[in-house]
């Protein structure tokens, strides 16, 4: 693999970071860029929201930001928090950094038609895959010098969303990039890509960061109030990108809480209105995928939390403000009962993901979901107001 800076070009250490949880990542990157040994591709995988598009962002802003030289032209490190391209980087107004992913539109041609010439690839929202169009124009647009920073920088955003024409279509370029050119990747899992992409990348893979992270870096970076920062950083499950979400956006909790009584209503609900349940998440599921594959990991996390009180493990329950609900509903199931629906989950959220039929396998899924009796679950006894389905 080739890399972006000569071994021969030093840079200073590389302080400012965005990106927190990860001081694998930030330190392997800053020695790279120190030593002049940065690769020319990156992919970074990881959880939803744990971080992977802002250390994309950090990664961009390092190349092409210089150390600030004091009076006696000495530069002690390179700050990603206060150089002027990694302003304008995070702003998402610097002409050598661009952020591809399935929302990104198509350049328009002289005569208003979009690149490639093809109307399903309008760049209209909605879209499900990164097209070979959108490759075709990285790869047009990396033969050029860069015009304001140091490096062009191209992030591709879910990569693992690239269709196998745009996923080759790229290869050639991940091989042999043009000087002055990153390209970095996102995806869950290296398995979600190609052999042949995975192949030509640097691997950088972020963990779940620990709640105590999380909840010191909300108080300390965005002063939120250690009650609320401790519950978030609880809920987010290890992604800093949801705790900050939803500091900034109380209908997240909100939604997560409705979650939790909308799973426990099905689960002590009767056939009709699973159904019902089924029929509307499925027809979401073709305006808004991401929303619905969001809600099939929640219910995971809904009946890890059913199995922990299931245990008497009730440290270990993420929605303690709800523990007397998921108490009586574990009490209720048997330990093969939540195995069993845990395994049914992945098995439709693995047939969602390779889009099959969504009513069908929710009504597959909502068969196979075991049956608690209401009469034994008095929490679920609240006013009709918080349901928010009707």
């Amino acid at each position: 693999m080739t890399d972006l800076v000569s071994p021969e070009v030093t840079r200073p250490p590389i302080v400012g970071w965005t990106t927190f949880g990860h001081p694998g990542a930030t330190r392997l990157l800053s020695k790279s860029s120190e030593s002049g040994r940065l690769a020319h591709a990156y992919l970074i995988t990881g959880p939803d929201k744990v971080g992977k598009r802002t250390l994309a962002i950090d990664i961009a802003c390092m190349v092409n930001s210089e150390a600030v030289v004091d009076m006696f032209g000495t530069a002690d490190s390179i700050d990603l928090s206060t150089s002027h391209q990694s302003e304008r980087i995070r702003k998402g107004i610097h002409s050598d950094v661009r952020v591809i992913d399935v929302n990104t539109e198509l350049e328009k041609d002289s005569k208003g038609s979009s690149s490639g010439g093809d109307a399903e690839e309008s760049g209209k929202r909605g879209r499900q895959n990164i097209s070979i169009n959108h490759i075709r124009e990285l790869i047009r647009d990396s033969a050029t010098k860069p015009f304001e920073g140091l490096s062009k920088v191209f992030i591709i955003d879910d990569a693992q969303r690239m269709t196998i024409e745009a996923a080759n279509t790229l290869l050639k370029t991940l091989e042999e990039p043009a000087d002055d050119t990153l390209i970095i990747l996102t995806s869950p899992t290296e398995e979600a890509l190609p052999e042949t992409v995975v192949s030509r990348c640097q691997r950088i893979d972020l963990r779940p960061v620990d709640p105590e992270v999380i909840e010191a870096e909300l108080i300390e970076r965005f002063e939120a109030e250690e009650s609320q920062a401790r519950s978030l950083s609880r809920l987010a499950r290890g992604c800093p990108g949801w705790a900050i979400g939803a500091l900034n956006d109380s209908t997240i909790v909100d939604g997560h809480n409705q979650a939790v009584l909308r799973f426990a209503e099905i689960v002590t609900g009767n056939i009709e209105e699973r159904f019902r349940y089924a029929r509307q998440i499925g027809g979401q599921f073709w305006r808004d995928r991401d929303a619905v594959l969001e809600e099939m990991r929640r219910w995971l996390e809904w009946w890890r939390d059913v199995a922990m009180m299931r245990h008497k493990l009730n440290d270990h329950v993420t929605n303690t403000e709800w523990a007397e609900l998921l108490s009586e509903i574990a009490g209720e199931l048997k330990e093969s009962q939540i195995s069993a629906a845990v395994t049914s989950i992945q098995d439709a959220t693995i047939a969602l993901e390779a889009n099959a039929v969504p009513q069908l396998t929710l009504e597959v899924l909502m068969l196979d979901i075991p049956w608690a009796d209401p009469a034994k679950v008095p929490s679920l006894t609240f006013d009709d107001s918080d349901d928010s389905e009707e």
